[in-house]
């Protein structure tokens, strides 16, 4: 796989969920509007009869959960603006979300420029999160040889050429590079709309390389435009410091700590209507107007949910290793990025979790522990069993212990 040729998206079962027999080729025509009573299903290519099903309401999509709230504004004029933008296609039944591979081809005739978009920023805002464990795992070969592209690739859906110099500081700069694009389009008179226009390009090469290369053009383009909004706080507020190899639990947590109380003073300056530089001044002083809010969103849990839901920290040292149940009755092991997904959604208290799994949407449901297939609703059981981290720890993360 070229990066040139294709985007992964997290997902592609390599064991386990291989064994399912529930598969189907996505069909590439047709889209769906958030606020509209039905969604015209594309027929198959042995049928043209046209299925109506119930949307699903712009409200499921409000919030994601685990994205830092410099790339959650932006998905929110990105929701605002679905319309204009295509509105969604593949995703007929969930949002839209990293769950496997695509290919460039699928994503000129399968996906709208909603979905390329949403999927890229969430890809990039989850690279903001695990940067420093990327690079520390980049050995510099060809993708298949290195765990660091490995990682960025399950966890972004990006692949990127890491062999080529400059890739480490690739890595560090995009997600910054993508909040300074959407700072210039609030402060340009295009808006928001063209930045969606201009800085994403479902057509073009969809590898992180190409994806930076359209940002930054677009930010060469609105050069007038760079002098920082005096309300807002400066990127290195919210960007997470580089790491030393092998840190420490303390720094791990210290880096994100720093990170989240930075992104909640900007909330609460965004709620109270004020600048940033004040919110800075104002948290300090018990006296002032609204710490209280401010102490609802910035505390212990708050933070410890936060690190949970984004990957950073397990909630306790056992880690749960998850399996669904075959028609023979033997339990196969999901593939890695769908473990790891139903086991962010337990460990943060969530009651069901959804997956794409070779075209196919699933929910589990984590209260009944089921596997269900959206669209012909037929369940299969899963479970959880636990493991201990040991050997398996995961390095640039933490456990709750620590």
């Amino acid at each position: 796989m070229g990066c040139c040729s294709s985007s992964v998206r997290v997902g592609v079962a390599t064991s386990g969920t291989c064994g399912q027999s529930d598969s189907n080729p996505r069909s590439g025509s047709g889209s769906h509007d958030f606020t509209s009573g039905a969604s015209v299903i594309p027929s198959c290519p042995s049928s043209s009869s046209v299925v109506a099903r119930p949307s699903y309401s712009a409200v499921h999509i409000a919030h994601d959960e685990g994205v830092p709230v410099a790339f959650e504004e932006i998905l929110v004029e990105l929701r605002r603006l679905h319309r204009e933008l295509g509105g969604v296609r593949a995703f007929k039944q969930s949002p839209p979300r990293i769950e496997g591979k695509v290919k460039a081809c699928d994503f000129r005739r399968h996906y709208t420029d909603f979905e390329y978009t949403y999927l890229t920023v969430l890809g990039f805002a989850r690279l903001h999160t695990i940067c420093e464990e990327v690079v520390r795992l980049n050995n510099g070969r060809f993708f298949m040889e290195n765990p660091g592209v490995l990682l960025l690739e399950r966890s972004t859906g990006m692949t990127m050429h890491a062999e080529r110099e400059g890739a480490n500081h690739l890595l560090h700069s995009a997600p910054n590079l993508m909040l300074k694009a959407f700072s210039i389009a609030r402060a340009d008179r295009g808006g928001v709309l063209s930045f969606f226009f201009e800085a994403f390009d479902r057509n073009a090469d969809p590898c992180l390389e190409g994806r930076v290369g359209r940002i930054l053009e677009f930010i060469q383009s609105r050069t007038q435009a760079l002098a920082p909004r005096g309300g807002e706080p400066p990127l290195e507020d919210l960007a997470f410091g580089r790491l030393p190899p092998h840190a420490s639990a303390e720094a791990i947590v210290g880096e994100h700590l720093r990170v989240f109380v930075n992104e909640c003073t900007w909330r609460w300056a965004r709620e109270r209507g004020v600048d940033y530089s004040t919110a800075v001044v104002d948290r300090g002083d018990e006296a002032s107007a609204g710490f209280l809010e401010f102490v609802r969103m910035c505390n212990a849990a708050t933070f410890e949910a936060a690190l949970i839901a984004r990957g950073v920290v397990s909630d306790s040292s056992a880690l749960g290793h998850w399996e669904v149940q075959l028609e023979d009755g033997l339990w196969s092991p999901f593939a890695a990025e769908h473990g790891e997904a139903l086991e962010r959604t337990h460990q943060s208290g969530g009651r069901e979790c959804a997956l794409r799994i070779r075209n196919w949407s699933y929910q589990v449901d984590l209260v009944h522990m089921v596997q269900r297939n959206m669209a012909t609703w037929r369940e299969r059981a899963v479970r959880r069993v636990p493991r201990l981290c040991g050997d398996d720890a995961i390095e640039g993360r933490v456990t709750k212990a620590d």
